[in-house]
C-alpha cells in the first residue's frame, strides 16, 4: 500500500505544476508527515522534487524530467496502444496517430522483438449499414474542428423535421455506443450536441471561427435532460432478459426483491422510451408511472393492429 501511493503522489507531481502537502494528505487518507516521508524516499530514489513556500507553494518537478518507458510493463504498453489505436480506427486523428508511433517507438529498443498483438478492444460506434461513410462523416467533423472552420450540415431531428445550419464544432463526445459533435449552433444561437447518425450531410466552409471558453466540467453530458423530461420508472424484469437489461441500465440499477428483479431509475420520458422497452417484448412489465403503461398498451394494440 506504501510504495502504491508513492506511485500515485509520483503521478500527481508529473501531471500537476504545484501539488501541496494538504491536498495529497486529504486525497490518500495520509498524515502530512507521511507525504513528506514519502517525498523524501522518491527524492532519494532520483526524482528532482522541489519546494517553494509561501500561499501557493507546494512540490514540483522539475520540467525535464522524464520517466523511463520501462515504467510500464509490456502489457501495459500494449493495452494502452491497442486502446488509442481502436479509437482512431473509429476517429481518425493525425495528433492520436503520432502518440501511438510514439508509443510503439519508446518501447522497441527496450524489448527487442516486442510486436503489438491485435489486442482485446474494439471500439466502433458506427451504424450496422453504410460504416465506411459514416467514419467519413466523422473525419470532416475532425477536421472542422482542428482547423477551427464552420461545418455545414443537413440534420434530421428525431421527429422526422429536416434542417439546413452552420454550426462550429468543439468537442466529439462517445457516449452509450453513439458518437456526438457538441457545437455552436448559429441558427439557434447556442451549443448543441448533434447525433452524428442523424447529419445526413458534412461539408466544411472556408469562413473560420474562435474557440470559445469551454471545460470539460461544463459539458452537459446528461444532455438528455436538456430536451426530454425525466420520469422514474420501475420495472418487473423477467430472468429471462435480466442480462441485457443491465447491460442498458447498468448492472447497479436492477435489484433482486423477493425473487423478482426489479429497475427503479430515471429515464428520459419519450417515444424512444417506449420503443426501447418494447424491443424487449415481454420481458419487462412496467409497474409505474401509469402514463408509461398506457403508451406501451396503446402502441403494442396499434402493432397487433398492423397484422389483423
Amino acid at each position: 500500500m506504501k510504495f502504491e501511493t508513492m506511485i500515485n503522489i509520483l503521478f500527481e507531481l508529473l501531471s500537476k505544476k504545484t501539488v501541496q502537502a494538504k491536498y495529497l494528505a486529504q486525497k490518500y487518507d495520509i498524515c502530512t508527515r507521511t507525504v513528506i516521508r514519502y517525498i523524501n524516499c522518491l527524492d532519494l530514489a532520483g526524482v528532482p522534487i522541489y519546494s517553494t513556500r509561501g500561499r501557493n507553494g507546494g512540490y514540483h518537478i522539475m520540467d525535464t524530467f522524464r520517466l523511463s518507458s520501462t515504467f510500464m510493463t509490456v502489457k501495459e504498453f500494449e493495452q494502452v496502444i491497442n486502446s488509442l489505436t481502436s479509437i482512431v480506427s473509429s476517429v481518425p486523428d493525425k495528433i492520436l496517430s503520432s502518440a501511438i508511433n510514439k508509443l510503439k517507438a519508446t518501447v522497441k529498443p527496450e524489448y527487442g522483438g516486442f510486436d503489438i498483438k491485435s489486442g482485446n478492444l474494439i471500439i466502433d460506434g458506427g451504424p450496422w449499414g453504410d460504416t465506411v461513410g459514416y467514419k467519413a462523416k466523422l473525419q470532416v467533423i475532425e477536421q472542422s474542428l482542428n482547423e477551427t472552420r464552420e461545418l455545414f450540415i443537413r440534420y434530421h431531428d428525431r421527429n422526422g423535421v429536416v434542417s439546413e445550419r452552420v454550426i462550429e464544432p468543439h468537442v466529439i463526445v462517445f457516449k452509450q455506443g453513439i458518437w456526438y459533435v457538441y457545437a455552436y449552433c448559429h441558427l439557434r444561437n447556442e451549443f448543441r450536441f448533434f447525433k452524428t447518425g442523424r447529419i445526413e450531410i458534412a461539408t466544411i466552409r472556408d469562413a473560420k471561427f474562435t474557440r470559445r471558453d469551454l471545460s470539460k466540467q461544463e459539458l452537459p453530458l446528461d444532455f438528455w435532460h436538456n430536451s426530454v423530461k425525466a420520469e422514474r420508472v420501475v420495472m418487473e424484469i423477467d430472468k429471462n432478459v435480466v442480462s441485457d437489461v443491465e447491460e442498458w441500465l447498468g448492472i447497479e440499477n436492477v435489484k433482486l426483491e423477493n425473487d423478482r428483479f426489479i429497475a427503479d431509475v430515471s429515464l428520459p420520458f419519450d417515444d424512444g422510451l417506449v420503443s426501447k422497452i418494447m424491443s424487449y417484448a415481454s420481458g419487462i412489465k412496467v409497474l409505474s408511472p401509469e402514463i408509461l403503461k398506457d403508451k406501451i398498451k396503446a402502441t403494442a394494440l396499434a402493432v397487433a393492429g398492423k397484422y389483423e
